[in-house]
């Protein structure tokens, strides 16, 4: 819950999950009402995260953030949206504008149109600031 609480304060959103499930450190809300042992559950309601050394939010999440006015937002042009989507790091100057108070070290979406397509952390590499790629869309399809 901590990482999580954490995760969503630096994206600056409202949101606040009130019910928590945690399987096998993945947590959950809404959870639906079963006759099963937790142990036995891989899933059940609305998937957030998982908590590894950090939370990493589901795409699900992300879109909901999405759609806050008040959530941390980079918006990108469709070339720098690709090649962040296959795992790269995009520069500052490719970078359409910022929604909300962005600032080094901190989280925010990035955004292609109205669609959430990962999050970053801002930061500098050398004398340039970049966005750096925590979670794209694209890691589902290299995975496989």
């Amino acid at each position: 819950m901590r990482l999580l609480r954490k995760f969503l304060i630096q994206v600056g959103s409202k949101y606040r999950p009130e019910e928590l499930l945690n399987i096998n450190n993945k947590r959950f809300t809404d959870p639906i009402d079963v006759k099963l042992p937790r142990d036995m559950m891989t899933y059940n309601g609305f998937y957030l995260g998982q908590n590894r050394k950090w939370f990493t939010p589901s795409s699900l999440l992300l879109q909901k953030l999405a759609q806050e006015e008040e959530t941390k937002k980079a918006y990108v042009d469709r070339d720098a949206a690709w090649l962040f989507v296959v795992g790269r790091d995009i520069f500052e100057e490719n970078v359409q504008c910022f929604y909300g108070d962005v600032k080094l070290g901190k989280y925010c979406l990035v955004m292609f149109g109205e669609g959430c397509i990962g999050y970053g952390r801002y930061e500098t590499s050398g004398d340039l600031r970049v966005m750096k790629n925590m979670f794209d869309l694209g890691v589902f399809l290299r995975r496989e």
